[in-house]
C-alpha cells in the first residue's frame, strides 16, 4: 500500500512519471520478429505493431517530445512519422530495455488482466475512432485515433502505481452502480482519471491537440465527441451488449455520423467483430471473440 496517497492531479503527475513505462509481450514479439530482417523493415509494418500498444505509442509520443527541436513547427500524432524522424536505429534503442507489462505484473495477476484489458479496450476504441472518422471524412483521422488509443493510458499507469487505490475504486463502483465514477475517483484519488490525462499530457509536452481531443469540457466539438463516444462503446461494450447505455451510445453514434440507428450499431458491431480476430494480442478473448469462434 502506497503510503501518503497523492491526493491531486499534480501530485498524481510526479508519481506516475516515475513510473517506467512498459509494453506488451505480444508487441515485442511482433517487434522481435521485424527486426530478425533489419534490412527490410517497412515502417509502416512497424507502425502497425505500435498501434496496438498504446503504452508503447505513449512511450513514443514522449521520446518524440523530448528530442523536439525549436525548428519543428508543428506537432506530431501519427506514429509512422515519429518513426520517419527518428529512424529505425534509434526506434531500436528506445525499446532495448523496456520492461514487459506480464513480467512487470507477474505476481500480480488480477491487476494483469485488468490491465490487458483496458490496453484491449483502448485497441477496439482507436479502431472505432478510426471507422468513425472516415465516416466524418475528418481532417486529420490519425489525430482522433491517437487521441482514442492513449485515452485509457492514465488509467493502466495508476494500476501499475497504486493498484490498492484502483481496487477500492472497481469494487465501490461494483457494490454501488447508482454512484458515478468520477465521483468515486475524485474521491479515492483527489482527482478523476481524465483529469490525471490531461495533466500528464501537459507535462510531457505531448500535442496540443490531444489534450484538446480528451477534454470532456468541449462537448460541442463533434471531433472531442467521437473521441469520447469510441472510448464509451468500448467501455461499456466490455460488459454486455445489451443494456441502456449502449443504446445512448448507438444513438450518440448515428447523430455524429449522420446515419440511422440501425446503421451505427452495424458499424460498431462490425468493427468489434474485426478487432476481435486480434484478441490475441492482449491475451483477452473478448464476446466479440467468441462470436467469431462458433
Amino acid at each position: 500500500m502506497m503510503q501518503n496517497n497523492p491526493k491531486s492531479a499534480t501530485s498524481w503527475v510526479n508519481t506516475i512519471s516515475q513510473i517506467d513505462i512498459p509494453i506488451l509481450a505480444s508487441t515485442q514479439e511482433h517487434i522481435t520478429k521485424l527486426r530478425s530482417n533489419m534490412e527490410c523493415i517497412d515502417l509502416r509494418d512497424l507502425a502497425f505493431v505500435i498501434g496496438h500498444d498504446p503504452l508503447l505509442s505513449l512511450k513514443m509520443l514522449k521520446h518524440q517530445a523530448v528530442r523536439r527541436s525549436p525548428q519543428q513547427t508543428t506537432d506530431i500524432t501519427n506514429i509512422e512519422k515519429v518513426l520517419l524522424m527518428i529512424g529505425v536505429k534509434e526506434f531500436f534503442e528506445i525499446i532495448r530495455d523496456c520492461t514487459i507489462l506480464e513480467e512487470e505484473l507477474s505476481k500480480n495477476t488480477d491487476t494483469l488482466q485488468i490491465c490487458l484489458k483496458t490496453c484491449a479496450r483502448a485497441y477496439y476504441a482507436a479502431r472505432l475512432a478510426e471507422t468513425m472518422s472516415k465516416f466524418r471524412r475528418d481532417i486529420d483521422p490519425k489525430e482522433i485515433i491517437t487521441a482514442a488509443l492513449l485515452h485509457e493510458t492514465a488509467e493502466v499507469l495508476l494500476w501499475l502505481a497504486a493498484p490498492e487505490l484502483m481496487l477500492e475504486i472497481r469494487d465501490t463502483l461494483k457494490n454501488n452502480p447508482e454512484i458515478r465514477s468520477k465521483t468515486t475517483q475524485k474521491k479515492v484519488l483527489g482527482c478523476t482519471v481524465n483529469e490525471l490525462q490531461q495533466e500528464l499530457i501537459t507535462h510531457w509536452h505531448l500535442p496540443k491537440i490531444l489534450l484538446h481531443l480528451i477534454d470532456e469540457s468541449y462537448i460541442n466539438d463533434p471531433r472531442v465527441i467521437l473521441v469520447l463516444t469510441s472510448t464509451s462503446i468500448a467501455r461499456h461494450t466490455e460488459w454486455s451488449w445489451n443494456q441502456e447505455l449502449n443504446y445512448i451510445d448507438i444513438e450518440k453514434s448515428a447523430k455524429l455520423l449522420q446515419i440511422s440507428n440501425d446503421e451505427a450499431h452495424t458499424v460498431i458491431v462490425n468493427t468489434a467483430l474485426k478487432t476481435a480476430k486480434e484478441w490475441r494480442w492482449y491475451q483477452i478473448e473478448t464476446a466479440a471473440a467468441r462470436i467469431i469462434e462458433y
